[in-house]
């Protein structure tokens, strides 16, 4: 079905014209939309500063290309792109594709072209290609409302939107979301207001010049042991609620929300780091040995890359002060991993000696006049994320998005779709979890798949939005698109009939001779009709049949003078026509006499050709023409006096009388001689040549009188034996 419709798309789009809105149009007007990706989704950059940047979307109307591009946001803040092509003839409806992008933020601009013109654009305002982060471990991490943390000032500094600190759920967040990071943003999955990291963005982004997302996964209260044992699926307790209802971590957690994030949103936006600050609570109350926190650390560090499958960096903030006490033992551990070798983990900040004492009086960092800890942490963030970090640390890149057929049914009332076979899982928004589905109804289609090590891929959206199976056409001629056409048409040789619908702007109209396309123009005689074809490949009930029937070429006249004033066109052969007439022209003009003899008074040159008229069984005609013939030259004869009598004499009794003038209600009137009036002929129209009949009379001299209220000429005339 696939390779189908992307033949006839590609035929139909020859001349192809974009039709009136109609069914498809009534819920989105748009010929285009871009789905994927959102508005403020960053895309983590290679080492060269670039990533590729992939997109999605649904067409409405058909199409036959597909371009994008990106313009900075902000002049400076990024290189704009020139237009290029990601996808030709698209099947299904959807459209995908890929480009190359510096970082930067930007506006994504997508145009898609129908017969070689510009159909539709869409547009996604702020899309970053820049870096990414994932925080976690304790609450100098998570941070807390209240402790006055400043949002960030640069537009492009992005957190994630989804909120599990409550539901603390292992499945993943129903769709990537983001916004810019405010004071008192929640970070999602847990992290309370912007704390240090809306200091750290706005670093980041006006050192580098690119944008900035932060997901935050931790967890205030944590201790190491706790993520090493809830990585390998035990039940961990919370040192100091022990005892209480809420002694035990929620099942999974919390490493559970950090794996999430490597899965989830590392897969689609790619991940610069880990950003690991925790510490102060293996040093007070749990005294943990410099072997033991390196060795779980370690194990964290490792679990994560071999659930994934990848290979993320790590940064380790050096942290250990609590209640007025530093541990060198946590300090020394947390250097233990970050210079063990080819590891892919850098030293973050030290931060024992920032904000002494703390803000709280034990262990949070925050901001008061004066004392801008929070701001310093920040700093300290910043500047252990340095150039040299950028060069050196290995970034995951963004997965490829996987690709997505849309076929139709053979009974042409349901669409397939179809996913990779690729993949561990599939799990459609409507509930199946199947590598591919039945659709028989309007509504908007995505899977999330994941591989054998539960990374998460999000297929294109497909947004069915009317009745999968087009309505029958219903064909009008293209001169009368208001009325369906009869069923009998005909056309001259050399003419074309052309046919058409009125569709909605989803659909073409597929030809019973294999053409695809709004309109047809035929010149071949046959039987013709038309299915309706929309932009998933759905085809609808036949038409009508159209029953065309196209006249032979007519053949030319030629032309000779048969009288004075007369000009005969003659046919070389019958054209099978209920009429026949003839346009006439004198030099190249056209006069206003059709008759197969016309009377010519202007010395010219004279031309005619066949003008036929052909009707069939409905009564419906139609008129044909030839080619016009080799001139006649015809020279005026003044000398005749306005009347011509001819043959003269005559053998046969029979004479042909011509007059210069058109008259009405003319006499010819015989006379003898002597004056004997022997005949009267009333000619009521007396414009062309006329014969009278004399073979009545003895040979000898006659009078001939042509007499009007105009008009009185006579002409002697003999009659012979």
């Amino acid at each position: 079905m696939k390779n189908i419709y992307s033949r006839l798309v590609g035929l139909f789009l020859l001349g192809w014209l974009i039709a009136p809105a109609g069914i498809l149009a009534q819920n989105n007007s748009q010929p285009v939309r871009i789905t994927y990706p959102g508005s403020r989704a960053v895309f983590q950059r290679e080492n060269d500063n670039t990533s590729i940047l992939y997109l999605s979307g649904n067409y409405y109307q058909p199409i036959d290309s597909v371009q994008a591009r990106v313009v900075a946001e902000v002049t400076g803040q990024g290189l704009n792109t020139n237009w290029a092509t990601v996808q030709r003839n698209p099947t299904g409806g959807i459209f995908q594709g890929s480009i190359r992008v510096q970082g930067g933020w930007y506006r994504l601009e997508v145009q898609v072209f129908a017969g070689g013109a510009v159909l539709g654009t869409d547009v996604v305002r702020k899309v970053g290609v820049g870096e990414v982060f994932i925080i976690t471990g304790q609450s100098n991490a998570q941070g807390f409302q209240g402790f006055g943390a400043v949002g960030a000032a640069d537009d492009r500094v992005n957190c994630v939107t989804y909120d599990n600190s409550k539901a603390n759920s292992l499945a993943d967040p129903s769709a990537p979301s983001f916004q810019q990071l405010t004071a008192n943003a929640l970070i999602g999955p847990r992290g309370q207001s912007a704390w240090c990291w809306g200091v750290l963005g706005d670093l980041i982004a006006k050192q580098y010049n690119v944008p900035v997302l932060f997901i935050n996964t931790a967890w205030q209260g944590t201790v190491i042991r706790n993520w090493k044992e809830s990585s390998d699926g035990q039940i961990t307790k919370n040192i100091f609620a022990l005892g209480t209802p809420d002694e035990n971590f929620p099942v999974g957690m919390p490493y559970a929300n950090l794996v999430i994030a490597l899965r989830y949103y590392a897969s689609l936006q790619g991940l610069r780091a880990v950003l690991w600050q925790q510490g102060e609570n293996d040093n007070i109350p749990l005294r943990s040995t410099r072997e033991t926190y390196r060795n779980d650390m370690q194990y964290l560090v490792n679990k994560t890359r071999s659930d994934l499958n990848r290979y993320p960096a790590w940064v380790l903030a050096r942290s250990s002060y609590n209640a007025g006490q530093t541990s060198q033992d946590i300090i020394q551990a947390q250097n233990d991993v970050i210079n063990t070798y080819n590891n892919n983990v850098f030293a973050g900040p030290y931060t024992d000696n920032i904000q002494i004492p703390r803000f709280e009086g034990e262990v949070h960092f925050g901001n008061a006049p004066g004392n801008e800890g929070l701001n310093q942490l920040g700093q300290a963030w910043f500047n252990s994320l340095n150039a040299v970090f950028f060069s050196i640390s290995q970034p995951s890149r963004p997965l490829i998005q996987p690709s997505i057929t849309v076929a139709c049914n053979t009974s042409n009332t349901g669409l397939t779709l179809t996913l990779p076979s690729l993949y561990k899982s599939y799990s459609w928004k409507s509930g199946q979890q199947t590598q591919s589905i039945s659709v028989n109804s309007t509504g908007t289609y995505q899977a999330t798949l994941k591989d054998n090590y539960g990374n998460t891929f999000l297929s294109p959206t497909i947004d069915v939005q009317s009745a999968i199976q087009p309505t029958t056409p219903t064909l009008t001629l293209g001169s009368q698109t208001n009325q369906a056409a009869s069923t009998q048409q005909q056309i001259c040789a050399d003419s074309v009939l052309t046919l058409t619908a009125n569709l909605p702007s989803n659909s073409v109209l597929q030809w019973s001779n294999g053409f695809v396309g709004k309109s047809l123009a035929v010149s071949t005689a046959g039987t013709y009709s038309a299915r309706t074809l929309n932009v998933y490949g759905c085809r609808s009930g036949q038409s009508s049949a159209i029953n065309l029937t196209v006249r032979p070429r007519l053949p030319t006249p030629s032309i000779e003078q048969v009288g004075t004033y007369t000009l005969r066109a003659n046919l070389p052969s019958a054209t099978g026509a209920q009429v026949d007439q003839f346009d006439w022209r004198r030099s190249g003009e056209l006069i206003p006499q059709n008759g197969a003899e016309i009377k010519v008074v202007v010395t010219a040159n004279y031309t005619a050709r066949t003008k036929s008229t052909f009707t069939l069984g409905d009564g419906s005609n139609l008129t044909c023409a030839s080619a016009y013939s080799s001139p006649q030259s015809f020279a005026f004869d003044a000398t005749l006096g306005g009347l011509s009598v001819y043959p003269n004499p005559t053998s046969n009794g029979v004479v042909t009388i011509e007059t210069i003038e058109n008259l009405a209600d003319a006499q010819v009137n015989i006379f003898s001689m002597t004056g004997q009036k022997l005949a009267t002929y009333l000619i009521p129209t007396f414009n062309n040549r006329q014969a009278i009949d004399l073979t009545g009379l003895a040979p000898a001299e006659y009078l001939i009188q042509v007499k009007s209220a105009s008009f009185n000429i006579s002409r002697r005339i003999l009659v012979n034996p």
